[in-house]
């Protein structure tokens, strides 16, 4: 009985060995799981379907080079679940290392397909003060990759044990990097008990992308640091360091350690100087804590918001914190612009301060946040919001229209979908197709007049790509297609 309680309290520290293979309270996954499992299946392209835990810890060998595996960095190939990730009851009783470290990065497309990844237990070192010498997360550092569609749920639990200013933690990716797209990801029922440099989401966020993402934990979800992301940051005059269309509901805890600098969705907003014109950047997301803060050191936004930075189209209720008014914290150098605080009334939140958005003037927070995303180039990358319970917005489906027209054309077609090589595209008046990845970054282009364009996609690693159809007259009309 005792050695079952002592287990059970020790899954509330999550926490990473100091080498992934030896040592440390608990016995590894990758330790385990020596062998390719049947949970793991690789295609003729190297792409992988992964079916099981087994086949997850897997990929921890394939990526990391463990188990006799070279180390892979999956650049232009493919890595999907099947079905939803359960460690089941074991789950607390091993260690799962982080895909992909500083040496091995993980590069390539990790599509979660809507599944949950649940009971799973990483450590550190038992003692407090101990040496981080790793990214900690499912993925610990990944570069030029794409992590998306996937929930994490149910004890997916982060604590650290030890101080590093080194190296970065969030339950999801350690470390993003180097215009990496972290897309609709989210955490539910999650507890993290970190020190410095933890985010609940991702810990490091340098020159890449989180999007659609949400720590929606309620009253059961604790993190310290940050709800999204803890370092946010643009460096290198590279590119923009990017949150947005995000939110975070739950709980911060900033009373077990008094040092420590909180904020709801980001932590550091942090710009270089002299940055080219490249910034951190915080956009259209809510931030709404359920617990009061009890001290100074935070911010419902970010509490270090540097000069140069950005926080622009961002909410928060502060119904319940009285004449508490933090929505960035001390450090304010940077720019606070077009953000409100919002009351619910009668299911509907209202904000403080009307908020124009896109020519459209608003007080309704579901409106300004909606009205945002119409108002970009490609809307189609966002999800769009809604209010289902607890009166928040929460996500509802991809946002699905034609930035520039009023209407739709039926007749524009883009076959064959999915594909593995060339689309056609048919209509009336055609005059150009341009496609899209989920950063938004024009990867193929097809120019001519008529009623049939051709772009081929073969070159292209397989993902979600939207194909943005100009006609003669300049009205533009978005389709999906995936390449397989």
């Amino acid at each position: 009985m005792k050695k079952t309680f002592i287990l059970l309290t020790a899954l509330l520290f999550w926490t990473i060995p100091l080498a992934f293979s030896q040592g440390g309270p608990f016995p590894y996954w990758t330790d385990t799981i020596t062998s390719q499992p049947e949970g793991y299946v690789v295609d003729d392209e190297g792409n992988v379907e992964i079916s099981s835990s087994d086949g997850l810890v897997w990929l921890v060998s394939a990526v990391n080079g463990l188990n006799g595996c070279e180390p892979d960095d999956f650049e232009g190939r493919m890595v999907r679940l099947t079905d939803d990730i359960d460690f089941g009851e074991v789950g607390m009783n091993y260690q799962f290392s982080p895909i992909g470290t500083r040496e091995t990065p993980f590069m390539g497309t990790f599509d979660g397909r809507e599944h949950k990844i649940q009971n799973l237990m990483m450590r550190y070192s038992n003692n407090y003060g101990g040496v981080c010498d790793s990214d900690l997360g499912i993925f610990g550092y990944i570069r030029h990759a794409t992590i998306s569609n996937v929930t994490i749920d149910s004890t997916c639990n982060i604590g650290a044990g030890c101080h590093s200013t080194d190296y970065n933690r969030g339950c999801m990716v350690g470390f993003a990097d180097s215009l990496s797209l972290v897309d609709n990801c989210h955490l539910r029922h999650y507890n993290q008990y970190g020190f410095e440099w933890g985010g609940a989401l991702v810990g490091m966020n340098r020159n890449s992308t989180i999007r659609n993402c949400s720590f929606d934990a309620c009253h059961y979800g604790m993190c310290l640091g940050a709800g999204i992301v803890c370092i946010n940051y643009s460096t290198g005059e590279y590119a923009d360091a990017v949150v947005e269309n995000c939110y975070f509901y739950g709980w911060i805890d900033d009373a077990s350690l008094n040092r420590i600098y909180v904020g709801g969705l980001v932590c550091i907003n942090q710009t270089d100087p002299n940055n080219n014109g490249k910034q951190a950047i915080i956009r259209n997301c809510h931030s709404t804590p359920t617990h009061r803060f009890t001290s100074s050191r935070y911010g419902i936004f970010t509490y270090k918001h540097s000069e140069g930075s950005l926080v622009s189209n961002c909410y928060t209720d502060l119904t319940s914190f009285g004449s508490t008014n933090y929505m960035v914290g001390a450090e304010q150098g940077g720019e606070l612009r077009d953000c409100s605080r919002y009351i619910n009334i009668n299911g509907a939140g209202t904000l403080e301060l009307p908020i124009t958005v896109n020519g459209t003037t608003t007080n309704n927070l579901l409106d300004a946040l909606n009205l945002w995303i119409e108002e970009q180039e490609h809307p189609e990358l966002y999800r769009t919001w809604t209010i289902v319970t607890d009166s928040i917005p929460v996500f509802g489906d991809y946002h699905i229209g034609v930035p520039e027209n009023e209407e739709d054309r039926e007749d524009i077609k883009v076959y064959p979908n999915p594909t593995n090589g060339q689309v056609t595209i048919t209509g009336e008046n055609l005059r150009k197709a341009e496609v899209f990845n989920m950063l938004g970054q024009c990867v193929a282009t097809a120019i001519g007049e008529g009623e049939m364009l051709h772009i081929n996609l073969a070159n292209l690693p397989e993902d979600i790509y939207f194909v943005s159809v100009t006609d003669v007259n300049g009205r533009k009309y978005v389709r999906k297609v995936l390449k397989e």
